[in-house]
């Protein structure tokens, strides 16, 4: 039973390098990143406000704010500073993103009164906290086996991150505090869940010992991100110039 149990959670350091990488890979910043959290926020704004499940569903599938909450379970299982500082980061700017957009949606879009489903979504218990835990559980595990990879959509559906932030928004918009208080609530429950559930994973497959490996990747990143900025900067001068004359 207990080689069983062993087997379930081995995995190589090669393997561990790999899933640490495309972790760090998915959850790095960029353009795209906003954009695809941009239209996953305008989408569940929309379902939120017209009650529609299929909307709400399809903003979770492309959301990706899920990546740096995985990032940041890793960086604590790693305990490096380094990875902490950059996943609060990425998931901070994720968070003013989703509450600016979906503000501004439910101000241009919104009429009359919150209807009664926004305010039921809004209820925070014991059964959501499961849900997200035992989503938290099987995001990373899929994430590590990288033949599991094909139910990430599916898990993704069942990790409620963007629609309570999408429903703070709202709340801002209506200016209704119990709708504020209860989706904020609800939100940190649920990213409280999956850190939980993910940094237990990580810690049974041993993820621990990656701390240099994964600074070092970082660093890495850093450094191509000056690299990247210092020729845009350089092109945009050059066209400035051609301009000019």
């Amino acid at each position: 039973m207990g080689e069983s149990f062993n087997s379930v959670f081995l995995t190589s350091f090669l393997d561990q390098k790999r899933t640490l990488r495309e972790l760090l890979s998915e959850s790095r910043e960029r353009a795209d990143f906003y954009v695809f959290l941009a239209l996953a926020t305008f989408i569940s704004t929309l379902g939120l406000l017209i009650n529609s499940l299929e909307a709400i569903i399809g903003g979770m599938l492309i959301a990706p704010i899920l990546f740096p909450i995985l990032s940041l379970s890793m960086g604590i299982v790693t305990a490096s500073p380094l990875a902490l500082k950059r996943s609060l980061r990425i998931l901070s700017r994720s968070i003013v993103v989703v509450l600016l957009v979906s503000t501004i949606i439910a101000i241009c879009v919104g009429e009359g009164e919150l209807v009664e489903t926004i305010i039921d979504k809004t209820q925070p218990n014991i059964f959501l906290f499961l849900i997200a835990l035992m989503s938290g559980f099987a995001v990373s595990y899929s994430w590590v086996k990288q033949g599991l990879s094909s139910a990430l959509p599916g898990i993704a559906q069942a990790v409620s991150l963007v629609p309570p932030l999408a429903t703070v928004g709202i709340g801002i918009a209506f200016w209704n505090f119990e709708v504020i208080a209860g989706a904020l609530m609800l939100f940190l429950v649920n990213c409280l869940a999956t850190i939980i559930g993910s940094l237990t994973i990580f810690s049974l497959f041993g993820f621990s010992r990656l701390q240099r490996e994964e600074e070092e990747k970082i660093v890495e990143e850093v450094l191509e991100n000056k690299i990247h900025a210092k020729a845009v900067a350089e092109a945009n001068l050059e066209l400035e110039q051609h301009n000019k004359n």
